[in-house]
């Protein structure tokens, strides 16, 4: 099967590595935890951001090991000061 794009929303400081938006192309099966490893494949740098963001979908937070299914835009919030 071919690979799904998916569009990403950085927020906060993973700007710095990915600027305001950027994709991933991932099995059409892929996890969350999926998106989040070819990120860091695409800059090993942002690792330590990525491992502690949360990812919310359609308003409403997921789990890593969810499937994406029918997902085409996620948005990645890094932890923020003061919680």
């Amino acid at each position: 099967m071919d690979k799904k794009t998916i569009k990403i929303v950085c927020f906060a400081g993973l700007q710095k590595y990915f600027g305001a938006e950027t994709s991933v192309a991932v099995e059409p099966e892929a996890t969350y935890s999926d998106v989040v490893t070819e990120l860091v494949t695409a800059n090993p740098e942002a690792e330590e951001v990525l491992n502690s963001c949360r990812i919310a979908v359609k308003e409403e937070f997921v789990s890593l090991s969810d499937k994406l299914e029918s997902v085409d835009t996620l948005f990645l919030i890094p932890p923020s000061s003061g919680g």
